[in-house]
């Protein structure tokens, strides 16, 4: 009797998680990521490097089929992790157009392919440092409090899930 009893609040519980994931309600309020080429979801397109990809073959794989500056064909980790968590998009490329309003209200990605632990290896390349990527991150709190108040933005950054994918550049260069 008690195994089935504790079978039944596990299922509930599953049911009840997958549920809310499956109508909209993410697990936690943002995502936030920070780093390199595995993690950069467009933030490079608009900059003055070598370093991108908004062009085929990438992308082909991707919603659309269309090139969006990550460095794959399809989907990121970071993709797979906001799917995973219950949102409905992706954290934007912070320097993108679609990086405005609501949009931003669940998370923001600062990564920058060719960025390391380093800044002389973002530098080198023209890249977005890992600590422009915290200036950027600081901006983007102050974005969050004239939308949602300070409640509101501490609320979101402090629930928020923080990603760092960075150091493969440092390597290589």
């Amino acid at each position: 009797m008690r195994a089935s009893s504790e079978f039944l609040a596990t299922l509930v519980l599953v049911l009840v998680s997958v549920s809310s994931v499956a109508h909209g309600d993410p697990l936690v309020p943002a995502l936030i990521i920070f780093g390199d080429s595995v993690v950069d979801v467009g933030n490079n397109n608009n900059l003055n490097t070598l370093i991108k990809s908004n062009f085929p073959p990438y992308g082909r794989d991707f919603v659309n089929h269309r090139p969006t500056g990550r460095f794959c064909n399809g989907k990121l980790a970071t993709d797979f992790t906001a799917e995973y968590l219950g949102f409905t998009s992706y954290p934007p490329a912070y320097l993108s157009r679609d990086a405005i309003g609501n949009a931003l209200l669940t998370g923001a990605n600062f990564a920058s392919a060719a960025s390391g632990l380093y800044d002389s290896t973002a530098n080198l390349y023209r890249a977005i440092t890992l600590t422009q990527q915290l200036n950027y991150y600081r901006e983007y709190q102050t974005k969050l409090v004239n939308m949602a108040g300070n409640n509101g933005a501490n609320n979101i950054i402090s629930g928020a899930i923080h990603l760092l994918s960075a150091g493969s550049s440092d390597y290589i260069q």
